[in-house]
This record gives C-alpha cells, sequence and structure tokens, in this order.
C-alpha cells in the first residue's frame, strides 16, 4: 500500500494538457493497491474517506475508447476488465478547466495501458448507498397517507390541462405529487364531444383524445388488449366489471401482465349519474399497517404468490406475484423500502400454495398469509384510510397502479345522466425517466 501525502497544494504544467495537478481542498488522494484506491472528500460540511473498488472505477470509465461519445453506451463487458487489472504508476487528483477536481488513474491489463478520469461529482455519487439513488430512486420523498393526510394536501394535487400542457414547472409538479402520493388531478379539460373528431373512439382517432395527450406528455401510451384507449361505459354482459354499474372494490388493474401499467389516467367525459363515487386508497398505508401489527404475517405476504388471471373474450392473461414486494437495493434504513403492492381481488384467481391440508412450511406460510390479507384488506376498506370524490366533468384522475386502489361506487342513471370515462395506460419507466429528468431540470 503506498500513502499519498496531503498536506499542501502541489501544482505542475502538464505539456498540451487543460488540466494542473494538485491535492484540492475538496478531493483528495489517501491510499491506493491493485485492488482499490481511497480518497477522501473535503465539503463545507464535512468530510469522508471511501475505498472504491479497482474493478468498479475501470467498468465505469466514460473514456471515448470506453464509452461511445454519442450514444452513450458502453464499448466493452465487464468482464473484459475484471481481470488481471492493475494500476500503472500513482493515482493524481488533477484539477479541470471548470477548477472541479478529478481521480486520474492510468490502469495496465494484459500489457495495454489505459487512462481513466473521474470527477469529484461522480465519485461523490457513488460514495453511499443514499448517494447512489439519489437523482434515480425517489423512495424517501413518498408520503404515506390516510383520508386526513390527503384533505391536507388534495389542493396541490390540482393542476389545470392549460398548466400541465404549457408549463414545464407544472408538469414537474404533477410528476412530483404522483411520486409523492401516487395520485394527481388534472382539470379544465376541453370536451372531446366539441371535436368532430372525437365522437367514437377507434385506434385510428386514438391519439387526438384529450386523455392521449395527457399520457404523451409521460412518454408513449401503454397499448393492452383492450386497446391505446378504452372506454368505461355501462354495458350489458360487460366482459370486465368496470363496464357495469354495480360495485366496484379496490384494485390495481392489470395485475396478470407480467409488466403491469405504472400510471392509470381516467378522463371523466360525462359522469351525471346518481352515486358512482371514486374511492382511492394507499396500499403503502396498508402494508406498513401490517408490518407494525404481526411482522410474521408481513413476511408471508412478500412471500406467498397471488394469481391474477383474465380468462375471458378469447383472453387468457395469467400471472402470480406477492402482495407486496420490497425494493431489492442495501438501504441504510432499518427496514426495506416497499417497491409495489399487488392487489385486485375481481382479478384473482385460484391460489397455487395453501392446496393441500398438510403441515409443510409452505401452509404454514399461508396461514400467515391469510392473516395478514385480512388485516390489509380490513385496512384499505376502512373510510378513515380512503379518499372519496365524485370527479366533476373535464377532469382526469392520474394515479399509480402500482401503489394506489381505486375503487368505485355503485350508480345509477334513472336520473337521466350519463357516465364516460376514458382511460389509458402508461408504464412505470417513462414516469420515471420523466422524474429524473424533470427534477434534473430544477436543479440546474
Amino acid at each position: 500500500m503506498t500513502l499519498v501525502s496531503s498536506g499542501r497544494i502541489l501544482k505542475a504544467s502538464i505539456s498540451k494538457s487543460l488540466c494542473f495537478l494538485r491535492y484540492s481542498s475538496s478531493l483528495r488522494l489517501e491510499n491506493y493497491n491493485d485492488n482499490y484506491i481511497s480518497v477522501t472528500f473535503d465539503n463545507v460540511d464535512s468530510t469522508h474517506t471511501v475505498k472504491f473498488n479497482n474493478v468498479f472505477l475501470r467498468d465505469s470509465c466514460t473514456s471515448v475508447s470506453s464509452r461511445d461519445p454519442f450514444s452513450k453506451q458502453k464499448l466493452f463487458s465487464t468482464s473484459d476488465i475484471s481481470h488481471g487489472l492493475s494500476l500503472h504508476g500513482t493515482p493524481k487528483i488533477v484539477n479541470t478547466p471548470d477548477n472541479e477536481d478529478c481521480l486520474e488513474v492510468t490502469w495496465s491489463q494484459n500489457g495495454s495501458l489505459h487512462k481513466s478520469k473521474y470527477s469529484s461529482v461522480f465519485l461523490e455519487g457513488y460514495s453511499s448507498n443514499s448517494s447512489i439513488r439519489k437523482g434515480k430512486y425517489f423512495n424517501n420523498s413518498k408520503i404515506i397517507w390516510d383520508n386526513n393526510r390527503i384533505m391536507k394536501n388534495i389542493s396541490d394535487l390540482q393542476v389545470t390541462y392549460s398548466d400541465y400542457a404549457e408549463k414545464n414547472s407544472l408538469f414537474v409538479k404533477t410528476l412530483n405529487n404522483l411520486n409523492q402520493f401516487g395520485l394527481s388531478f388534472i382539470n379544465d379539460i376541453p370536451s372531446p364531444l366539441n371535436n368532430p373528431k372525437t365522437q367514437v373512439m377507434n385506434e385510428d382517432n386514438a391519439l387526438k383524445w384529450p386523455v392521449a395527450a395527457l399520457a404523451s406528455k409521460f412518454g408513449y401510451i401503454k397499448k393492452t388488449f383492450y386497446g391505446t384507449l378504452f372506454d368505461v361505459r355501462n354495458e350489458k354482459e360487460a366482459k370486465n366489471i368496470a363496464n357495469t354499474n354495480t360495485f366496484l372494490p379496490l384494485h390495481m388493474d392489470l395485475l396478470y401482465y407480467e409488466s403491469p401499467p405504472g400510471l392509470q389516467l381516467l378522463h371523466f367525459i360525462q359522469n351525471s349519474t346518481l352515486g358512482g363515487e371514486n374511492i382511492f386508497c394507499d396500499s403503502f398505508a396498508a402494508a406498513i399497517h401490517v408490518r407494525n401489527m404481526d411482522p410474521q404475517a408481513y413476511l408471508a405476504l412478500t412471500k406467498i404468490p397471488i394469481t391474477y388471471h383474465y380468462d375471458n373474450n378469447n383472453e387468457h392473461y395469467y400471472y402470480a406475484r406477492p402482495l407486496i414486494v420490497e425494493e431489492n437495493f442495501n438501504s441504510n434504513a432499518n427496514v426495506p423500502a416497499i417497491k409495489e403492492v399487488n392487489y385486485s381481488p375481481p382479478f384473482q384467481g385460484p391460489f397455487e400454495v395453501g392446496t393441500f391440508e398438510d403441515n409443510s412450511s409452505e401452509n404454514v406460510y399461508f396461514k400467515d398469509f391469510l392473516r395478514g390479507f385480512k388485516l390489509f384488506t380490513d385496512f384499505v376498506n376502512d373510510p378513515i384510510n380512503q379518499y372519496e370524490i365524485k370527479m366533476k366533468e373535464g377532469s382526469c384522475a392520474i394515479f399509480d397502479n402500482r401503489r394506489v386502489l381505486h375503487s368505485r361506487k355503485e350508480f345509477s342513471d334513472e336520473n337521466g345522466g350519463d357516465r364516460w370515462l376514458m382511460g389509458c395506460y402508461v408504464d412505470a419507466d417513462s414516469f420515471r425517466s420523466k422524474l429524473r429528468i424533470g427534477n434534473r431540470s430544477l436543479e440546474k
């Protein structure tokens, strides 16, 4: 191991180079060998030292021979550099013309040399579990809610259609609302009934509907077997319970897909019937409730797969997944963050565990599961944990389909009223991409 003194600033011109060698007050080289390089970050409010794995550093190189400058894609495989890697000479701290410190390393492998540079910003961004997730994941920003909490914030969850479409800051606000609460509302949407091109929905005019314009701001619309968009209307002998006037229990959509949609949008074109109030509930709050009340039952909810299926109308979709899915990253928190919940009783199929009565460990887990499932269901069906709203015509509810449960009360058209919703889906990947870019724009 080689120790590096850092008690003074050293400057040395490098011929035909745009940077100067120095031991900076913001980034210091501490020690190094062929396995790791240790650097210290001197910030205004703290100082900390991190030991970086050399394979990680070499694998993260962004030189033109390591990453294409136009596509930004990697030009080598990790396995190409993971064996026989060593240092050639002493790593250096250099300073750029923008006065940013960076670590400069020359690598030796199989008789070839390769130079890499790592900015202090990059190194700081990978110096801890929390910094690695910053700007990519936003779990710490999530706000767990019940009726009391959501009512205190409900006015902040409203954005007008024109502001959403025209003001980037308010679109970013919507992104953050969806990340924090899993719920947002867009109001004052022009009626598609006033547009001769949007009287009857079909695939040819799907992108002309207002809900498509709302969804397209997030990226591409997720097309399903329902189509690009879907109508929600009262139908006789409906193939989907949503197209009836009967009570629709709390659920999530398309859990029988391998990759269910991340966001659902429901535009209320007409909503003048009696009843039909919509109900939303934070499933993460329910999961946390079970974890606090019965940890063993909670564990079973993360293990036992629930069967979801749609076997109707010449379609057969199937997938099995646990009720609660936790994040798989290393967290500094005492308990793992909840990634998503899978709850959809109307589309639940027969269980594939707990089928036979015996003393297997699977059946023991299943009994714990049933206890936890009851706790979860009782929680979400309690009105104090719900937000109920009679949606206005010309409004759209956008909600996180992997977190927020939605329901609809029974309705009647005996008053002569009409009920017509237009909906669509967006993948979570598209939403999170916009969330990252949107928050990055606010930091500039």
